[in-house]
């Protein structure tokens, strides 16, 4: 199998293994069945085999054909929402989620190195800009950082900032040392090998369309086959249906836009001074890198209305040409969308829903490490009986506003961005 039914895009065109996985045809036992083959299921079954536990992971199209194997490539440590949304369970807790977070990429850089997975490609480093002046906040950001988690950010004025990230766009902003980016295709299909070298069954084309969980035994239905299990883990996500059931009223499907430029040689020396991704610090921000292989990668913007632009590519190359004008004829490469499930408390949801029917989903806006992150913490508890899910507690499924909910998410994006152009605006003068 080549690279067919992945969504063109950077990572696809630098795919290290393209080879597939049959789909499920009659039926199979397994300890544990995981439905969503993106970087929380595929994390979830290497953690579950690496406890002794068989397992069968169903993907109703490619690995990691979503949203985890398309994004921006960025893996740091935190969550999608505030720092305050984690102390919703006491100090202690709001700590352990934060040390969790650390630990999720910590776990993808130790599989990387002990697995030798190919082409990763790990590259140290985030540096966060603001788009205003705005030395107080990073500042703040900087010390709470060290003050509540022992996490170690460089603060960096506006002069500091610019001999990275050559930019009027940019004032003041911090460097984080713990963060990466990677090629996150590679990572979930490197470690899907491993997991069948461990014994696991991986079903690609095997769309998930019944469940009958009630009972001690799961029975998971796909058009041609079933699984028999004692657990299911649920993990998709943006692109997960109404069999998910009250797990799916719970998602918000975010679309986010990425693109990428032909290797750019030395276009970018005096613009890009440093090899670390960067983001600013919008809602809808802009987060890019350079490459391995030195393409510009970017992506910016989210929406829950607008899927997938008829002029995307144009529109994001706007965006590039707000921070660097130098690059107008630079060509785009390729450009791509990708929808992210999103909770409204903006974390994860990570809870037995039913008894032995787990989720493991909501990871929009958290980064690679929450897959890690997750999956690791609820194999323990199904083999171990672990409680760090209980640290998840204070975050239950709610309800995602049906219709309403992307526009609501939408118009909230709008605000925050407005808000943002008023205070760049009266940066420039």
């Amino acid at each position: 199998m080549t690279t067919s039914g992945y969504i063109d895009s950077y990572y696809t065109r630098s795919l290290k293994d393209t080879s597939g996985y049959a789909p499920l045809k009659g039926e199979v036992e397994a300890d544990v069945c995981i439905i969503g083959g993106g970087i929380a299921g595929i994390s979830t079954a290497w953690e579950l085999t690496q406890r002794g536990l068989s397992v069968a992971l169903l993907e109703k199209s490619r690995i990691a054909w979503g949203a985890s194997g398309r994004n921006g490539g960025i893996l740091s440590a935190g969550w999608a929402g505030p720092d305050s949304t984690l102390f919703r369970g006491g100090e202690a807790a709001g700590r352990a989620l934060y040390d969790l977070s650390r630990e999720g990429v910590k776990t993808v850089i130790d599989n990387t190195r002990d697995l030798a997975l190919a082409g990763v490609d790990p590259v140290p480093g985030r540096v966060s800009a603001s788009r205003y002046p705005d030395a107080k906040g990073m500042q703040e950001t900087v010390r709470s950082a060290r003050m509540q988690f022992g996490h170690e950010k460089e603060y960096l004025p506006t002069a500091e900032l610019r001999k990275l990230v050559n930019s009027d766009r940019f004032f003041d902003g911090y460097f984080d040392p713990e963060s990466y980016h990677i090629h996150p295709l590679n990572y979930c299909k490197g470690l899907a090998q491993h997991i069948v070298k461990n014994g696991g069954q991986l079903f690609e084309m095997s769309e998930m369309i019944f469940m009958d969980h009630d009972g001690a035994e799961k029975i998971t239905r796909t058009t041609e086959g079933s699984v028999k299990s004692k657990h299911v883990v649920m993990c998709g996500s943006g692109y997960s249906g109404k069999e998910f059931g009250r797990l799916y009223n719970s998602l918000l499907p975010i679309a986010t836009y990425v693109i990428s430029t032909k290797n750019l040689g030395g276009r970018l020396d005096g613009l890009m001074n440093t090899s670390a991704a960067v983001a600013d610090t919008r809602l809808s921000c802009d987060y890019f890198r350079v490459t391995p292989t030195g393409e510009l990668l970017w992506g910016g913007g989210m929406s829950g209305l607008a899927k997938s632009p008829p002029d995307l590519a144009a529109l994001m190359k706007n965006r590039v040409l707000e921070v660097f004008p130098q690059l107008e004829d630079v060509d785009v490469e390729v450009a791509w969308t990708g929808l992210m499930g999103y909770a409204r408390h903006k974390m994860p949801y990570v809870q037995q829903v039913k008894p032995n029917i787990w989720a493991a989903t909501g990871l929009g806006g958290h980064g690679l490490n929450t897959g890690p992150a997750i999956g690791r913490v609820v194999a323990e508890a199904i083999a171990e009986n672990g409680k760090r899910h209980e640290l998840f507690a204070p975050f239950d499924l709610c309800w995602n506003g049906s219709v309403f909910g992307p526009l609501a998410a939408d118009t909230i994006c709008a605000a925050s961005n407005f808000s943002h152009k008023i205070r760049e605006r009266f940066s420039r003068g």
